[in-house]
Parts: structure tokens; sequence; C-alpha cells
């Protein structure tokens, strides 16, 4: 599908889109319409999600998914306040997201829920809870 052809399907689960071109869009949703997107996804035959990302935005912490829709490129962004960093998981959609989904939790204080294996990835077993190294307000302590 290019760009036109995602904006045309998902439109009416997003609250804007933007076509930069016929092989890249970014569209903003939010965590309670973000299985309608996907769900509308998978129903058209999109099955890989490139990566995720987080960006702290201040106020907000945006989970932008990425998914290959062939040959577009669909970044779909999810703010999420800061005073409530849940969001559902999306590997029983895309078993990919496994691992991105942990970066999120683990670098940004994201609560995915309902993931299969919110263990550590990068991090040492005794960093301290709370601390979050991705995030704008963080700074390392000194030993």
């Amino acid at each position: 599908m290019d760009s036109h052809e995602v904006a045309a399907l998902i439109k009416k689960h997003v609250n804007d889109i933007r076509i930069v071109n016929d092989r890249c869009l970014f569209a903003t949703s939010d965590k309670q319409r973000c299985g309608d997107v996907l769900l509308t996804l998978k129903g058209r035959g999109v099955t890989h999600i490139s990566t995720i990302t987080g960006v702290d935005r201040g106020d907000v912490v945006e989970v932008i998914y990425h998914f290959d829709c062939r040959p577009a490129q669909l970044n779909l962004k999810i703010p999420l306040p800061k005073d409530d960093l849940r969001i559902l998981t999306i590997t029983d959609f895309f078993p990919g997201a496994i691992l991105y989904e942990r970066d999120l939790m683990e670098m940004l204080g994201v609560k995915v829920e309902g993931h299969p294996d919110p263990r550590k990835l990068f991090l040492p077993d005794d960093w301290p809870e709370g601390e979050y190294p991705l995030r704008k307000e963080w700074r390392e302590k000194s030993k």
C-alpha cells in the first residue's frame, strides 16, 4: 500500500495524518483507539513492525510504532501523559514488538501492560527503580 492507501484505511481511527510522500506517513492516535489501527492493519495483511521508538516531549512520552506497509512506512504516534504512562502490549498482533516494548519500559518508564517478558534488556539488574535514562529529567547520579 502507498501512503494514500494507508491513510484512507486508518483515517477513522486517528486524530491526524501527515503524508510525507508516497512511501512515508505519520499519524497520531490515542491508546484507546490504537488497537483499532492494529486490527485494521492486520486485516490488510500488514505483518511487520519495523521498530518502536519513544520520545520524551516534556509533559508526554510519545510512543511511535513504525509499520512496514509495503511500500509505505507508517509512523503511528501515541502520546502518553507522564502521569499515566500505560499502554497495552501489541505482541499479540505483532510478536516482533517484544524487545522494543522492553526497551520502552526500561529506558522511558512506559508501563506496557500484558507484556509477556518484562525483564530488563539493557540496564543492569541493580539499576535503581524509577530511574529512566532516556527521560529529559534524568541525570546520572555521581557515585
